[in-house]
């Protein structure tokens, strides 16, 4: 993507939150698996819409899991 500043803010969040002691494994697992997604999503030059919203659905099952349970 072009613009990836709101992209590298919500990395920067999400490893803040994995880097703090307060967080379980499983927990941490997810989180880093979101982070993983949203780089992925960065890498590409032109992503299409559906790989947008498929990416912002796999992040918020993520976080989800990881903080619902």
């Amino acid at each position: 993507m072009k613009q990836f500043k709101d992209l590298n803010a919500c990395i920067a969040d999400l490893e803040t939150l994995r880097a703090g002691s307060d967080i379980g494994p499983e927990q941490k697992r997810n989180v880093e698996a979101a982070i993983e997604q949203l780089r992925r999503l960065r890498r590409k030059p032109h992503p299409k819409s559906a790989e947008v919203y498929r990416c912002v659905r796999e992040v918020a099952s993520r976080l989800i899991m990881a903080f619902l349970k």
